[in-house]
């Protein structure tokens, strides 16, 4: 089996990324937030071994009042994240209009890379253990007959997808940002007659409340996020 990891990123770029946390934060602190949670996020996927390590980059959309091409912005993107992503991971621009585009997009590129089980994961679970995802692809029947794996987050999502090959309806019309996501892919999985083999559930950044269950966690175990931690500590 050839492996691949996928990592979907947004660029740290204050405003322009999850603006879910503007609310409580500042943009630059956001932007701060993200690209510690990117880096421990790399570093923790770079533990597993695979053959393929890839950051897939969607599009930027302007700001109020931009007047900015999709070219110029999504250069923006890649060069600030050229300063965050060490080898072996490459860089790679990502086209799409919704989330299941972009992901079956990831996917797809994967394969066309020369995986044989691709995993894509997100960028803002910093500290979920690495180890059962090793043990997962240490199984040489991991992937038989299309089988899923899945790592569920706590809020009724998933911070990692594995498959033997792109099936656009794990990803297309999907109820993204929301508690049914995982039930949901469990359902078409079924449907689909595909085996899922899940990891252990953990939990992303999302909301100001997972900022704060975060800071609780790598307060007791700062090695698990080191620089998710630090940031965290200096700007708590």
């Amino acid at each position: 089996m050839k492996t691949a990891i996928g990592v979907m990123a947004q660029a740290p770029l204050a405003g322009r990324c999850k603006a879910s946390l503007l609310a409580a934060h500042s943009p630059d602190w956001v932007a701060g937030l993200c690209a510690a949670m990117l880096r421990d996020t790399l570093d923790g996927l770079q533990s597993v071994t695979a053959d393929d390590y890839v950051v897939f980059v969607p599009p930027v959309a302007p700001m109020p009042g931009e007047d900015a091409g999709d070219d110029v912005l999504m250069k923006l993107a890649l060069d600030v994240l050229a300063r965050h992503v060490p080898a072996p991971w490459n860089l790679v621009a990502l086209e799409g209009d919704d989330e299941g585009a972009l992901m079956e997009h990831a996917l797809g590129t994967l394969f066309e890379r020369g995986a044989t089980y691709a995993l894509l994961a997100g960028s803002d679970a910093p500290s979920f253990p690495t180890e059962p995802l090793e043990e997962a692809l240490a199984d040489t029947t991991l992937g038989a007959e299309g089988e899923v794996l899945l790592g569920p987050s706590q809020n009724g999502g998933y911070y990692i997808l594995g498959v033997s090959r792109v099936e656009p309806r794990l990803v297309r019309d999907m109820p993204w940002s929301t508690p049914a996501v995982m039930s949901t892919t469990r359902l078409r999985c079924r449907e689909l007659g595909l085996a899922i083999r899940e990891l252990p559930q953990w939990y992303g950044v999302d909301e100001p409340s997972d900022v704060m269950k975060l800071l609780d966690e790598v307060r007791k175990h700062p090695e698990r996020a080191p620089r998710t931690a630090q940031f965290l500590v200096m700007h708590a």
